[in-house]
């Protein structure tokens, strides 16, 4: 698997361990694709972390980015809180 794929995972994962609600998109934007890539493909890591059960929905926000034409975003959280993230929410 490319490089980029195991960055964005690994930025995810990180900002989960916070414990705050975080979008998949706030993981990924500085993340170094090939040109042409569809970046929608990396919708994967979230996708098969939450049937697996590692992630859980935690409500929506408003994208940032003017190209997402202020669409709704997803908010994930671990499922089992990291030690962490416990009590700073």
């Amino acid at each position: 698997m490319a490089n980029f794929y195991h960055e964005a995972e690994a930025k995810f994962r990180r900002l989960l361990r916070t414990g705050k609600p975080i979008a998949f998109e706030d993981a990924i934007c500085d993340v170094n694709t090939p040109e042409g890539f569809d970046r929608r493909a990396l919708g994967a890591i979230p996708a098969q972390m939450h049937r697996a059960g590692e992630i859980v929905k935690a409500g929506f926000r408003q994208s940032d980015s003017a190209k997402h034409h202020c669409g709704i975003k997803q908010l994930w959280r671990l499922a089992v809180p990291s030690a962490a993230g416990e009590g700073g929410q």
